[in-house]
């Protein structure tokens, strides 16, 4: 067997970028920094976080803590 016969063949390109974000409950999908996506800043018992959630279905995809000011 050759390495050639190892290869994998190339994925197929399609026009989804790599910054895609997807929401696993209504399959909407933007752009994960310039998308329609709504972001909220909140204060949390534990400091500050972030939340993403879905402008379709409201489902809060992320909360992530905020470590600078």
């Amino acid at each position: 067997m050759s390495r050639a016969d190892l290869r994998r063949p190339a994925p197929e390109r399609t026009e989804r970028r790599k910054a895609t974000l997807f929401c696993p409950t209504c399959g909407h999908e933007s752009h994960a920094r310039r998308g329609d996506w709504v972001v909220e800043h909140r204060v949390t018992d534990d400091g500050r976080a972030v939340s993403v959630t879905c402008p379709t279905c409201e489902r809060t995809l992320t909360v992530e803590p905020v470590f600078c000011e």
